[in-house]
């Protein structure tokens, strides 16, 4: 009366050795550029995604991943240091510990979201964006800013206004500023491609794709 169940629970374990087989041979085939500068990436769950640990290589759901993968790049991973949920106030609190004491030699920062979705004034979130920037040329490192993608949630406000205003500073800073909205949207900073975001707010693995061809494409990267 067991041998039907003892059967059913090593079908199990041959279906998960398989499993846990396939996936040591993807943790061991897909590895990190060793090309460009050390850099530090920050931002929130767009660019945590389903990353476990800020070391772990980027989850397939966040842009980081194609993009540090890619001999293209200009940037050696070091580290996914994005959190979900937060504002860029947030990420400029733990800027110094989180980013700043790996040393890297550049910084990527994308943010903003969040901010959108609970109302931060712009003036403020732009004031945590300029602190993060100023600090990391302080330390002599390279900055890139990255605009937040599209927000299709009339619940959730505009993101327009805090991409402009980004930009602005980008521009004021000398630091690049990568516009990610052309690359995913359709008719400004409200509105997904299909099939780029499941929720109008995070991309699918189709729109993290996306969004990584359009930041290589805008660093230098040759196609």
């Amino acid at each position: 009366m067991n041998r039907p169940l003892v059967r059913r629970v090593a079908t199990g374990g041959v279906a998960l050795a398989a499993l846990t087989g396939l996936l040591v041979h993807e943790a061991v085939r897909v590895e990190a550029s060793t090309h460009g500068v050390p850099t530090v990436f920050i931002g929130d769950s767009i660019s945590q995604a389903d990353t476990d640990a800020f070391t772990d290589l980027p989850g397939k759901a966040s842009w980081l991943r194609y993009v540090v993968v890619d001999d293209r790049t200009p940037w050696r991973y070091v580290a996914n240091a994005a959190i979900s949920g937060e504002t860029l106030g947030q990420m400029e609190a733990r800027f110094d510990e989180d980013v700043l004491e790996r040393d890297p030699h550049a910084v990527v920062i994308m943010g903003g979201t969040n901010d959108v979705r609970l109302g931060i004034p712009v003036e403020e979130s732009l004031d945590s964006l300029r602190s993060m920037v100023t600090s990391a040329q302080a330390a002599r490192a390279e900055v890139w800013v990255i605009s937040p993608p599209p927000l299709d949630r009339d619940d959730w406000g505009d993101v327009g206004p805090l991409i402009a205003a980004e930009r602005e500073l980008a521009a004021e800073l000398e630091v690049p500023f990568v516009e990610t909205v052309d690359a995913v949207g359709q008719g400004g900073e409200d509105r997904w491609r299909p099939g780029l975001s499941d929720d109008g707010a995070h991309p699918t693995r189709e729109g993290a794709r996306a969004i990584a061809a359009a930041v290589l494409a805008a660093v230098g990267a040759p196609g």
